[in-house]
């Protein structure tokens, strides 16, 4: 947020969300009560740090609990999901002491990891392909959820067991829901040009959003390239389209400006 900040202050122009956007997104139980308010489903949650609760739901376990401000799966491992009250405590003090961040005490939803990514702003935005990262390999007993170790850690076998591709099997009604919902959530965090909503989708049909991801990793093989190259665009097409994107909304706002002067 800082940097896009800065960035603003000089009045450079770039691609994706602005700074407003990027807080709203980064503090998890922020984003959470945005979506709350505008009636986009959600785990229901609770923080702590440093023995005060900061919010709290009626919540029941299993929960996953991680730090309320960080991103790319930083602090999620196996031992994110708790079963019981020792667990959580437990959890919560390496939540603190790990990452000096209020942890977020979230509902574990049962189900399928999709992703969505959105090019464009406000109205105009649209929602590529949907694309599901397959937990159902993970060894017995693992927890379905996408960790550090999923993400990142290329040598170990949670990462070697875990793809992601297009999703299948979804019903249009199913996709359309999703796509609906993952429309909301970008437009309630202010997020613009281009990014990606996690979801959850439960066996009994409802959507989750987990959060948000301003600014999403565009390398070509990541889940927002693939979505994008199963949209019919190339990666050099995907990038263009960002980068006209972001030009339209700094044109649009000079007319404006010109407009109101005179």
């Amino acid at each position: 947020m800082n940097v896009v900040a800065y960035v603003d202050l000089l009045g450079l122009r770039y691609t994706g969300a602005g700074p407003h956007a990027i807080i709203l997104s980064q503090d998890k139980a922020i984003a959470k009560k945005i979506f709350g308010f505008h009636g986009i489903k959600t785990p229901f949650f609770a923080t702590s740090y440093r023995g005060r609760i900061e919010h709290c739901h009626d919540i029941s376990f299993p929960l996953i609990v991680k730090p309320s401000w960080e991103d790319g799966s930083i602090g999620i491992d196996a031992g994110a999901v708790v079963k019981n009250v020792k667990e959580m405590m437990e959890r919560v003090q390496y939540i603190q002491d790990e990452f000096d961040s209020p942890a977020l005490i979230e509902e574990y939803i049962e189900g399928r990891e999709i992703y969505a990514g959105i090019l464009g702003s406000y109205e105009r935005a649209q929602v590529l392909p949907l694309v599901e990262l397959d937990l159902s390999k993970l060894p017995e007993g693992t927890p379905k959820i996408a960790s550090y170790d999923v993400k990142f850690e290329k040598n170990t076998e949670a990462y070697k067991l875990t793809k992601s591709a297009i999703a299948e099997n979804l019903d249009d009604e199913t996709r359309k829901r999703m796509e609906d919902t993952a429309l909301a959530a970008y437009r309630a965090l202010k997020l613009r040009d281009y990014g990606r909503i996690d979801m959850r989708l439960a066996p009994n049909g409802d959507v989750y959003v987990i959060e948000a991801n301003p600014n999403p990793w565009l390398a070509s093989r990541q889940e927002f390239a693939m979505a994008a190259k199963a949209s019919g665009l190339s990666y050099t097409e995907m990038i263009g389209a960002i980068i006209d994107l972001a030009m339209t909304r700094y044109l649009n706002a000079d007319l404006t400006n010109a407009a109101a002067m005179h």
